[in-house]
């Protein structure tokens, strides 16, 4: 049974980390980041922030681990108060933000595509009808079919 790690409390592992033993902060790792980076992609829709996201918070855990206080926090509450600051902060800066803005902006010309083609394909409207319905011109029903389509030949040749 090499290489299993042997269990620890929670006190056990806490003095652990903040001796900076490396296999107690990995299991602490394991433990307990699946719980934080669900929170953190409810706020961050791009899964490789949210991971950087992830990572800048463990960084900050282990850096700061012998400030954390049992008597006033559980363990998983003070990560997560860092995870919230973290994350916080994130959307705060107004680079990122700006490129969150593009990507749910993207996301919503997708599903805007997506709902002309279905609306063309799945329930038969005429692009006329299209135009119509979404309240744009023709033309631009034109423009978004090609463009959806387009997206759809390059994913198939993939």
């Amino acid at each position: 049974m090499t290489g299993a790690r042997k269990p620890y409390s929670q006190e056990e592992l806490l003095s652990s980390i903040q001796k900076k033993d490396k296999a107690a902060f990995g299991l602490l790792y394991d433990t307990y980041s699946p719980v934080i980076y669900s929170v953190i992609s409810k706020q961050i829709q791009d899964p490789h922030l949210a991971e950087e996201i992830l990572q800048k918070i463990f960084v900050k855990i282990w850096q700061s681990i012998f400030l954390f206080d049992p008597s006033k926090h559980r363990l998983i509450a003070w990560m997560l108060i860092i995870a919230r600051n973290e994350t916080n902060d994130v959307i705060k800066n107004p680079a990122i933000n700006t490129s969150l803005q593009i990507q749910q902006l993207n996301n919503n010309v997708n599903l805007y595509n997506k709902e002309i083609l279905s609306l063309i394909y799945l329930n038969g409207y005429s692009l006329k009808m299209v135009a119509e319905a979404m309240n744009i011109t023709i033309e631009e029903v034109k423009v978004n079919l090609k463009k959806e389509l387009d997206k759809i030949r390059a994913e198939k040749v993939k």
